[in-house]
């Protein structure tokens, strides 16, 4: 890829261009600009670009059309999308095509910054994942699960606070336990141990959505961030969870459910009242999902 990675911008607008120049004006990214999918499409099959910015609404093609053709030429690139808020739900529709992420205008350059490391994140993993290699950053995997590690957790759901309140939308969270771990580990070894903790990891990105993103919380703990999610849509996914893990694999979950903003408005808020759910399932009689409930979670 050369000293630089190569981002490809289309997008006919002055203003937006020169907001993302000034955001990218360092030793990191070289940006390439068209203004139409048919010059974009040609320089995508002559050049390797590590993502794709593009607005919603461009001139010569369907932005679903593009994303599919970006796709047939090298399914690893990543298309964020640019829209007005206005068009939203648009851009939702693009997401549910293939696009990595969309981002709101007016821009927040460090929003913007993050999606990009995210999207590069994610195709370097592609990429590995192509030569059949590991591919472990220590910034923020976890060696054991290859899953998301604990302090990528807290960027992330600080991020997610932090955009839904400019652009107010529902997105879910659990924390998540594997049950009688402890036991099992004294039982079988902590090399079978080891192994229900990364086969378990990977069954959660697997019953989980590809919007949807997991990480080691710490020991046996997990959690699952689910964005664009309202309450009831993550209550069928945390039961999927459990029904999931309770048919694959050897042991149980118990599961923790919050939703911003109707369960908290602040990170901390979110973390400790979906641990609350966590832990009322576990004097339930474990294997099972609790939602939050301020009447009852106190």
């Amino acid at each position: 890829m050369g000293d630089k990675f190569n981002m490809l911008v289309v997008e006919d607008d002055e203003n937006t261009f020169k907001i993302l120049s000034e955001a990218f004006d360092d030793s990191t990214y070289k940006l390439w600009r068209v203004s139409t999918g048919r010059e974009a499409l040609k320089l995508i099959k002559e050049i390797y670009f590590i993502g794709i910015i593009s607005e919603l609404h461009i001139a010569d093609i369907d932005i679903i059309e593009f994303i599919n053709k970006i796709r047939k030429i090298d399914s690893r690139i990543n298309v964020i999308i640019l829209t007005a808020y206005s068009f939203a739900d648009s851009a939702v529709k693009a997401l549910k095509a293939g696009a990595y992420a969309y981002l709101l205008k007016p821009l927040n350059v460090e929003e913007l910054k993050l999606i990009l490391r995210r999207s590069i994140e994610n195709t370097c993993l592609l990429i590995q994942v192509g030569k059949k290699k590991y591919y472990q950053d220590i910034s923020i995997l976890d060696g054991l699960t290859s899953v998301y590690n604990h302090r990528h957790f807290h960027e992330i759901l600080e991020w997610q606070v932090n955009h839904m309140k400019r652009f107010p939308q529902a997105f879910s969270l659990f924390i998540i336990d594997i049950d009688n771990f402890k036991k099992y580990n004294d039982t079988y070894g902590h090399v079978d141990g080891d192994k229900v903790l990364h086969d378990v990891a990977q069954l959660f990105v697997t019953l989980t959505r590809d919007t949807d993103m997991v990480f080691r919380y710490g020991g046996e703990e997990f959690a699952i961030i689910m964005p664009q999610t309202p309450n009831q849509q993550a209550q069928l996914i945390g039961q999927r969870l459990v029904d999931g893990i309770k048919k694959q694999s050897s042991v149980t979950i118990s599961v923790g459910l919050s939703t911003f903003p109707d369960d908290a408005h602040v990170k901390e808020d979110l973390v400790t009242r979906a641990d609350k759910a966590l832990y009322r399932a576990k004097r339930m009689g474990k294997d099972r999902m609790c939602i939050y409930d301020k009447n009852v979670d106190r």
